[in-house]
């Protein structure tokens, strides 16, 4: 991912235009994501800035850590959103937008007077991207959804927790929120295909991403094969036995040796040959038959070595295992520095600081950082210059407290 401060986009989504009107993570990430990519993503801020900016230390330079992760690559303008002359900029900015992101689970936009049939009538183009817990309509559509809610439903919870004595575990991030911008970014971009491509509809259209349904493609697929043929008589989905942590001498590892290529290469590897002969164990047959006894026996054979020793033996043996490293590890990680995973980039107020790299290595149009996240209410004065304000209005505006300006 290039370091482009103060550059035009180069991206593939250069000239695109995204209103981003979310808070938080799932609608902040997805928009962030189509800014990395080149697209011009103006958000919408209440005067007072959306709860990411105050809510976790550290802060500094009119930034906080939380809201910098989720918001690179945008401008910010502050509105009175109660205020009518607030929403009318608001209508106007939305006449030349291609992409409009909310993740509002209350309908703000809608009791605005905003909703996806005024915006449609304002730019048939539009592509509206609307972030909702549960769904557009349905029992739940009304409740609200936070990410360890739609854990909790999904079913994975189980899942995790059946190897810690069975109770469930919620995983320990906001995987769901994640996934879900994650999803969101991809099938916004997919309407804008479907509408400029050859043939294409040349209209926008309205764009609904339940959490749930992006949490259920995201971590069910390898779960739900035992009821792919409806009715049956399996058992009910349980862990991947073989996903397991193994702890050595001074660390944890983690890796495979399924195959009986792999674990014959472990057994001499570790020098544990009589594990090969063992019942249960001579072929891949058995081992599927029962992961246990195994498991067991080279978890135990692990613990006497080192973790550089255990991965050097093994990765001479071409058996794929990797060591479990803490997130500050990961950052000084050889293949990560090499893929700038991780990277720096100095800001003029704040000094350094750090990112996460968009995650695709385009080869002539790559991802860029061009913006570190704005100050709330930065480019307010700019961006309603370009819809044709005039500088006596933007002062008018900022004087009857229409909008902010840092």
């Amino acid at each position: 991912m290039d370091v482009k401060l103060s550059q035009s986009p180069t991206g593939p989504l250069k000239g695109i235009r995204v209103i981003d009107i979310t808070s938080m993570i799932t609608g902040p990430l997805c928009s962030q994501q189509l800014g990395d990519l080149g697209a011009d993503v103006v958000k919408i801020e209440p005067l007072h800035g959306e709860v990411a900016r105050w809510m976790t230390p550290p802060q500094k330079a009119g930034l906080s850590g939380f809201y910098s992760q989720m918001n690179r690559n945008k401008r910010s303008l502050s509105i009175d959103m109660k205020n009518p002359t607030g929403i009318e900029i608001i209508r106007e900015l939305v006449q030349d937008a291609d992409i409009l992101v909310e993740n509002f689970r209350s309908g703000v936009l809608e009791r605005l007077g905003i909703g996806y049939e005024d915006l449609r009538k304002l730019n048939e183009r539009l592509v509206f991207v609307s972030i909702t817990g549960f769904g557009p309509t349905g029992p739940y559509a009304h409740k609200p959804a936070y990410d360890p809610i739609a854990q909790g439903l999904v079913g994975m919870m189980h899942i995790q927790g059946m190897p810690f004595g069975g109770k469930p575990q919620l995983i320990q991030s906001a995987i769901v929120d994640k996934t879900t911008a994650t999803t969101a970014a991809g099938v916004a971009m997919a309407a804008l295909y479907a509408r400029d491509c050859q043939g294409g509809t040349g209209k926008g259209q309205r764009v609904d991403v339940p959490m749930i349904d992006a949490w259920a493609i995201n971590s069910l697929p390898d779960m739900i094969p035992v009821d792919s043929f409806v009715p049956n008589d399996m058992q009910d989905p349980a862990p991947l036995a073989v996903l397991r942590t193994f702890e050595t001498a001074d660390g944890y590892v983690v890796g495979m040796a399924l195959q009986d290529n792999h674990f014959e290469g472990l057994c001499n590897a570790l020098e544990c040959t009589e594990l090969l002969d063992r019942e249960g164990m001579r072929n891949v047959g058995e081992r599927v038959n029962d992961f246990g006894p195994w498991l067991d026996a080279i978890g135990a054979v692990m613990k006497s070595f080192t973790t550089d020793d255990l991965l050097s033996r093994l990765d001479e043996a071409g058996v794929p295992f990797g060591p479990v490293k803490t997130i500050r590890e990961f950052v000084e990680d050889p293949q990560a520095k090499h893929n700038r995973t991780i990277f720096d980039a100095d800001h003029p107020e704040a000094g350094t600081m750090r990112y996460v790299r968009y995650p695709g290595h385009l080869s002539d149009t790559p991802a860029g950082l061009y913006r570190h996240p704005p100050r709330l209410g930065e480019h307010s004065a700019e961006v309603l210059r370009e819809v044709g304000y005039s500088d006596e209005e933007i002062e008018r505006l900022l004087g009857n407290g229409v909008i902010g300006a840092y």
